[in-house]
């Protein structure tokens, strides 16, 4: 059995509803309701009492969230522990990171890291958000960096894990180059609504378009969709359609004229690079939590993105 299977349903019996502990754990909700009958079958019985108006568990259910979540700390405690022994000649660390931050600030991130406390061994994950997380709540993971909005929360629990903005990001609309202008400009008109090249509205970067879209009247005719930046920045530079993406993945192309921005700042959405950590027990986490904090308070001013260098 997937282990996950039980983090859902712990998840599951602390919210409100199947609604928000799909939204919880990035899936979609009849996903996530699959993925609850799928353990129901592996356990053997009904966990949840679907004829209830508000959700509720069965005496099954109780009984096995109980354990369920007796067995998930001690997952993650035999890992802490073992991630505490492990012994290397030399300094390694790993880390999960969204792909556009590994192609972006994460090697500026790393060259501070290694001025500082020497060459170090990086084991990198580059995946999707939701994965992230999970490689660094479980413990397989060092480091998490992530982008964070400060409407969207994220499924972390801040009371476990400390984190530090170590930059800022601004998300947006760029459309294909044609003549030196874009192929696509917004808000486009209702009779031609521009084509767009969006990210799953499960996504952290989805529910922030989304939310920008409920207040900022556009003409957009929904027509690919993929979770990944560099998947949607390839759609936008093929003519598409106009794709929001993070302004220092997409810099060079602009500078080069293969894209233009397709909307003025008020269809740019901004966001923090954030590095999530445990408490450092050592010299070099130590040293690794104080450089990030510095490069979030020193070097805010070359993060930012000013709208004159986003035009």
């Amino acid at each position: 059995m997937d282990f996950k299977l039980l983090e859902d349903f712990v998840c599951l019996a602390q919210s409100s509803s199947f609604t928000s502990a799909a939204r919880e754990r990035f899936v979609t909700q009849p996903a996530f309701s699959r993925r609850i009958r799928a353990l129901e079958q592996w356990v053997g019985t009904d966990l949840v009492n679907r004829e209830s108006q508000q959700l509720e568990l069965t005496e099954q259910g109780r009984a096995f969230v109980t354990d369920a979540e007796e067995i998930l700390n001690r997952l993650y405690m035999a890992r802490e522990s073992a991630r505490s022994l492990k012994k290397t000649a030399s300094n390694e660390i790993s880390v999960a990171a969204q792909n556009s931050i590994v192609q972006t600030l994460f090697m500026t991130w790393m060259k501070n890291v290694e001025k500082t406390v020497g060459p170090v061994y990086v084991r990198l994950s580059s995946d999707r958000l939701a994965d992230c997380i999970d490689l660094f709540a479980q413990g397989s993971v060092d480091y998490l960096l992530c982008y964070t909005h400060e409407q969207l929360g994220l499924s972390i629990d801040p009371d476990k894990f400390n984190s530090t903005i170590i930059g800022i990001e601004t998300l947006v609309p760029v459309s294909a180059s044609i003549n030196g202008a874009p192929k696509y400009t917004l808000p486009g008109s209702e009779n031609d609504p521009i084509p767009l090249v969006a990210y799953t509205h499960q996504s952290l970067f989805g529910k922030a378009l989304d939310q920008l879209l409920s207040t900022e009247v556009g003409y957009l005719n929904r027509r690919y969709e993929n979770p990944f930046a560099h998947t949607l920045k390839s759609m936008a530079l093929g003519g598409y359609g106009v794709a929001w993406l993070p302004y220092s993945f997409v810099k060079d192309e602009l500078r080069r004229d293969e894209l233009q921005m397709a909307g003025e700042e008020r269809w740019h959405i901004p966001f923090q690079i954030r590095l999530y950590y445990r408490e450092p027990d050592n010299a070099v986490a130590k040293s690794i939590v104080r450089i990030s904090k510095q490069m979030g308070q020193t070097h805010s001013d070359d993060l930012k993105i000013q709208s004159q260098g986003s035009r």
